[in-house]
């Protein structure tokens, strides 16, 4: 009871890509890589230490409900990789493990600007990068290129959302990019969704149409980019999609106002990358759920002995 208390009945866990890893890419992308092995391994050690895979309207169900709980563990997958198909797909089947993936249905559609790669590959090809702004980040060495990375992230997340493209384009105005060119190579594609969704171990859930910061959006805007991408999976895989993820989703891309709005659209759950477990107490929080990042440096004896660290941060997250 006092372990329940401080690890809580679940955690949710967030996932990207399930991909090995590249010693010559760059970290911040690395980090939301998983590689097969360590799923694979994470899912066997944590079956062997008493854990259960559950899904997340089972999850839904026990807060609803106030169902016990114990020691439980929600796999969750964002955006929409192939990768999710081609290499995790098969470890899921093999160890019966429920799973979500929650569909950008700008990825499936090849409509996507996954500039987070393209600027990964912009920084690595170059020793030094000017921006539009007038902005200059030297990039000669691994850490100077991380640096560069998150610099020009947060300036790529905070652009207008209309045109979007346009607008990262401006900010490119000296080096030549396709933006568009990695979404064919890293997105699922919808005939692999519809067969995901066939599975009873598969939840698909929406994670909006085009992956813009919420706080970016006006409450029209991020109303018609959730309910869009409901309406669009919807349409191809002929079940009611009824759990939302934010794009992004720390305290810097959504907060109360965007917690209120989406609350009101319908969705059993709604998940952040807030960090926590999930408490009793979430049953108040349903559309502001935190989650613990899966990485292949993630340790679940670590993740225990660390329980008393996430309770002192809160047991319910959501400022």
């Amino acid at each position: 009871m006092f372990n329940q208390y401080l690890s809580g009945i679940a955690t949710v866990f967030m996932l990207h890509s399930i991909y090995p890893l590249d010693g010559d890419k760059l970290l911040p992308n690395e980090n939301l890589k998983v590689s097969p092995d360590y799923l694979e391994s994470f899912i066997v050690k944590a079956k062997a230490k008493g854990y259960s895979f559950i899904s997340l309207d089972t999850l839904h169900d026990a807060l609803l409900n106030n169902k016990t709980l114990s020691k439980a563990i929600v796999l969750t997958l964002d955006d929409g990789y192939a990768d999710n198909y081609t290499h995790g797909y098969s470890i899921f089947k093999k160890h019966n493990v429920p799973f979500a993936i929650y569909i950008t249905t700008s990825f499936p559609d090849n409509t996507a600007i996954l500039w987070w790669y393209t600027l990964e590959d912009i920084i690595i090809q170059n020793n030094s990068i000017t921006l539009s702004d007038g902005s200059s980040f030297e990039c000669k060495t691994q850490q100077q290129k991380v640096d560069t990375f998150w610099a020009i992230r947060e300036k790529i997340i905070h652009l207008p959302t209309e045109n979007f493209i346009d607008s990262i384009q401006a900010l490119f105005t000296h080096n030549s990019v396709d933006w568009r060119s990695k979404v064919t190579e890293l997105a699922l594609t919808w005939a692999q969704i519809e067969e995901i969704s066939h599975d009873p171990l598969a939840t698909i859930g929406a994670h909006t149409i085009n992956h813009f910061a919420s706080s970016e959006l006006s409450k029209e805007e991020l109303i018609n980019e959730v309910i869009g991408s409901k309406n669009i999976i919807e349409s191809h895989i002929n079940k009611p999609v009824e759990h939302f993820c934010y794009p992004f989703g720390s305290a810097k891309e959504v907060g109360e106002k965007e917690f209120a709005i989406v609350n009101e659209l319908g969705f059993k759950t709604s998940t952040t990358t807030r960090i926590g477990s999930i408490f009793p107490e979430h049953k108040n929080h349903l559309a502001a759920l935190p989650r613990v990042m899966l990485t292949n440096g993630f340790s679940l004896s670590r993740f225990e002995l660390t329980a008393i660290k996430r309770l002192l941060k809160g047991r319910v997250v959501v400022a």
